[in-house]
Parts: structure tokens; sequence; C-alpha cells
């Protein structure tokens, strides 16, 4: 349910309307905006997207299996809950106070926000095309994603790991799916010191996940206020606003060295490696954007020429647009066939995870 509430209020129609509002000014600042106001989304569910791989370094006997249900909390740091206006050079058209600072998705939704102005210049005379407020955070601090996995143990010590949630349809917040693909692999085998421990496990593995969800947007001329808050006239006469999309897919991979020390009933683990998180952010379909009416300046209107058609298709980098190192400790508790973990992993989005699943070695 947590994944659910996320993505529903990521989808809710006032947060998708806020999407199509930073378009306003043009495509390149709205996509600086977008980017700048999402930026924590990504980098904190990539994050959680690449915990709960593993919760023992030991790999399965073939044909032995195990089928695991976890949950991953990544939390945002302080600092990336703000931005500021300055940092993103915006066009000379966009007015807003010096200095200003905005809350970022996972900032505070009741705290003041600062608002753009667009402007043009008509016969000397300046002409205000848009006013808005930038959007309100939405107060999550913390970014959830469920893991459920199946890890199948293979010849020469080694599990294949796959992870799949059918696409599911969120009512009206859009669509959500997921799939994933690991592979964890002995090298105590190798080792002939290691070989002869009995409850030390020493083993590698990786994991790609992709995350992908959609919705559809219902921003309109109407929608857009000038100085006066006047809406604009929709003067189109090719163009239709009603197939408004955007679609939102994360990638993640990550590579660790994995020991754990397994007794009867209890597994102490940890690794430490690497994270690296990718996203890829379109907004399709045709979206209004204002100018000034040529025979009457007081106009502001949304014309055939002015509207933007595809106007965001780019990539977020992940932390630091890089692969990130991570430390993770754990323990896990086995009950017969049933097994419960929990791990903490330590990086600059941080991740807590606990899982319930059951194993047959």
């Amino acid at each position: 349910m947590a994944i659910i509430l996320t993505f529903s209020v990521f989808n809710s129609s006032a947060q998708l309307t806020d999407m199509g509002r930073l378009l306003t000014g043009g495509a390149e600042d709205g996509g600086k905006l977008l980017e700048a106001y999402l930026a924590p989304f990504p980098k904190a569910f990539g994050t959680s997207l690449n915990a709960g791989w593993y919760n023992t370094a030991r790999p399965h006997r073939f044909p032995g299996f195990d089928l695991t249900f976890s949950l991953n909390v990544a939390f945002v740091p302080d600092e990336a809950k703000y931005f500021n206006l300055d940092d993103l050079q915006l066009s000379q058209a966009a007015q807003y106070a010096e200095g200003a600072v905005a809350p970022t998705f996972s900032g505070s939704s009741g705290e003041p926000r600062p608002s753009i102005r667009y402007t043009q210049s008509v016969n000397d005379q300046e002409i205000v095309l848009a006013e808005y407020t930038l959007p309100q955070g939405t107060g999550l601090g913390f970014i959830p994603a469920p893991a459920l996995q199946l890890g199948v143990g293979v010849p020469l010590g080694t599990d294949i790991i796959f992870r799949y949630t059918p696409e599911v349809k969120l009512g009206d917040a859009g669509n959500m799916g997921l799939w994933g693909i690991g592979v964890k692999h002995s090298v105590k085998q190798w080792i002939p010191v290691l070989k002869r421990v009995p409850v030390f496990n020493l083993s590698v593995m990786g994991g790609y996940t992709k995350f992908y969800t959609g919705a559809d947007i219902n921003f309109l001329p109407e929608d857009i206020r000038d100085g006066n808050n006047r809406p604009a006239q929709d003067n189109t006469e090719m163009v239709s606003f009603d197939n408004q999309k955007i679609d939102f897919g994360v990638g993640s991979f990550t590579f660790n060295l994995v020991a754990s020390a397994d007794i009867p009933f209890f597994t102490a683990y940890a690794g430490f490696g690497i994270n690296s998180t990718t996203t890829n952010l379109k907004m399709t379909g045709w979206y209004p954007v204002p100018t000034v009416n040529t025979q009457d300046p007081s106009i502001i209107e949304v014309t055939d020429e002015s509207a933007l058609k595809d106007p965001v298709d780019f990539t977020l980098g992940g932390d630091y647009k890089g692969a990130q190192p991570r430390v993770t400790v754990g323990g896990k508790f086995k009950l017969a066939v049933v097994h419960i973990h929990f791990d903490y992993t330590y990086a600059h989005y941080s991740v807590v995870s606990a899982g319930l699943g059951i194993s047959f070695r």
C-alpha cells in the first residue's frame, strides 16, 4: 500500500496539472524546473530499488529456491528537499524574487512558495503572459519501493534472481509495473582457505531493476493565468490538448561483494558495492504555451504556433549522476523454511529494508 500511496500522490490531478504549468515558459525552462522539482524522487526511488537483492551470501544448491517479499524505504536528505531558482539559469523572460527557494517533490507541502512570471515585450510595453506559483512538495521525506523476487539455484554455486510486478492500474492515478534480474555467484568456492570455513560465505552479486509508471495529464489554456488572473484564450484550430501524458521510467543497477555468517537459526550479512540510477521522463501530446494576440495586446492566447508538442524527453542521472558507494548490514531469522530479514544501507540516500520469504535449499 505504501508504494501505491506514493504514486497516487505523484500522479494526483493537482501534481499533474503543476507538471503542465511548468511548461508555460517554454520547453527549455520547463525542463529545468521539472528536473529540479523531481530530482530527489528518482535518486531515492532508484536507491530503494537497488535494496533487498540479498539476505545471505550463500547460494542455493540446485534446484533450491527462495521467494521473498521486501519493502525498501529510502530517506531523502534535507538538502534535497529544496532548490534555488538562481541555480537553474532560466531564460530572461522568467521573473522571480532573487534567491527564491522552492520545495522539491519531497519538500514541505505547507510552506510559502515562490512565483514565476513570464513576460513578452510588445511595442515597448511589457505584457504578462503567465504567472504561477511553483508546485508544493508532497511532504514525503521517504520513498518506498517493494520487491517481490524469486531466487533459483543453478550449478556452479550461482543463483539467478528474478523480480516482477505485472502492470497494474492505479485508478485515475495511472499505471505502474516493475521487472528485474540479478545474479549471485559464490567466490568462496574458488578460495582454498575460505572453503574450509563452514559458516562463512562470500559472493558477488549484480542486479538491474526497471520500474515504469505513466498517467494522463489535463492541462488546458484556461489553466494559464496572466498578471490579472485572467485565463488565456484558446485560439487553436489544429491542435488538441486531450492527448497529454507523462511517462516515468527508473532503471537501477547495483553490484556488491556480499559476506555472511550462516548458522541454523540466524544469518548475519554485510555487503559493500555501488549503486547507479538513470531516470527517463517524457511528456507527450500538445501543451498550451501563451503568447500575446497580435491584434489586441491585452489578450493572452494560445495558438497552433505557440503550443508545444512532446515537449519533454530527458534523462535524469541518479545520485550525483554516477555510481555511488553503498554499505549494507543486516540479519535474517530462519524459522524452518520461513525467513524474516532486516537491513540498513548507508549511502547518500540511506535505505531501511525488511522482508519475509520462504527458502528451500
